[in-house]
């Protein structure tokens, strides 16, 4: 498919989109739909990332958080948490971001850094554990071993160096 065509498929699916949007908040209400722009946001990254023909790795990270953001918000337009919670579920975006650079490493192939996923599984962690904290589920000073992710992101990156330097030889 040529390029002017290409792009007036993605106004025209852009526009169909819109379309419905304005059309079911007004069944809904704009209050608990608004949670859909992050959502589809992040689906047309995707999309983007299958017309690089999987070449551009980095739409897959935002695709990713702003996809999980826009389910997350939903959660709460829809009743499931209330917005007084956020002090408790901030944690929940630490982990999105997590997830979103384990996309990316995934993503990137055989062009893989591992401190990419390092830094996902890192931040994974912290969320959950801090989650677990603001809910009471475990103790307080359970935090103050956070500087064990940081160890563990370095050897992580360490391993990941030490990988890449044996294949080369």
């Amino acid at each position: 498919m040529s390029r002017d065509r290409l792009g007036v498929v993605w106004a025209g699916l852009g526009l169909t989109g819109l379309g419905l949007a304005f059309l079911l908040a007004q069944w809904i209400g704009w209050d608990k739909i608004w949670p859909m722009f992050p959502l589809l946001g992040g689906l047309v990254f995707f999309a983007g990332y299958v017309a690089s023909g999987f070449k551009d790795a980095g739409l897959t990270f935002v695709g990713t958080a702003a996809t999980l953001i826009g389910l997350f918000f939903f959660g709460f337009t829809l009743g499931y948490w209330d917005w007084e919670e956020m002090a408790q579920l901030w944690p929940v975006f630490v982990a999105i971001g997590g997830v979103a650079f384990v996309v990316l490493f995934i993503a990137e192939g055989r062009d893989r850094d591992w401190g990419v996923l390092g830094i996902g599984l890192a931040a994974i962690v912290f969320g959950v554990v801090a989650l677990a904290v603001t809910y009471g589920l475990l103790p307080g000073d359970v935090v103050k071993y956070w500087p064990l992710l940081i160890i563990l992101l370095g050897f992580i990156g360490l391993v990941g160096a030490l990988v890449r330097a044996f294949r080369r030889e």
